[in-house]
């Protein structure tokens, strides 16, 4: 992509912030910096005959679209996977304990102002009898004005 020609070191500063983020004119002279507040709307996990399902929805708002999106599923110990959309992994596990992933990611791409995006995992129970939490992290690259409402925990059914 090629940069477009600038008359001065103002408009230079700009363009790098419309190309990677940062800083816009409002139109108006004055300036707002992009900010997307990423968080978890919903979390539900039930279990099925199979296993459990897990069900994230994701949802952005501030005005600015959230980019490069990223879901964390946080397994809690013992729980296999039985099904990931496209775009999520599981974490590499151990040699010895194949069935063992301890998170998924799910790359969730761009997320529009005020849009949203859902995740449908599902999960093994534990074979342990004690309490299991599964826990969920969204961030993005573009800054987040409330990083506190991106993190949700539940246990397991």
């Amino acid at each position: 992509m090629a940069l477009p020609r600038v008359p001065n070191r103002n408009a230079l500063l700009l363009v790098v912030a419309a190309l990677v983020g940062g800083a816009r004119d409002t139109g108006a002279g004055q300036r707002l910096t992009w900010q997307a507040d990423v968080q978890i709307r919903t979390l539900e996990i039930t279990r099925a005959r199979s296993g459990i399902s897990v069900r994230v929805v994701v949802y952005t708002e501030h005005d600015d679209e959230a980019r490069d999106a990223r879901l964390l599923i946080l397994l809690p110990v013992g729980a296999g996977i039985q099904k990931l959309l496209a775009g999520c992994t599981a974490s590499s596990a151990p040699s010895m304990m194949p069935s063992l992933r301890a998170t998924v990611t799910c790359e969730l791409g761009s997320i529009a102002d005020r849009g949203f995006h859902e995740v449908l995992v599902a999960i093994t129970a534990p074979s342990s009898t004690a309490t299991s939490r599964l826990a969920v992290f969204a961030y993005s690259a573009t800054p987040d004005p409330q990083p506190g409402n991106n993190y949700a925990e539940r246990i397991l059914p």
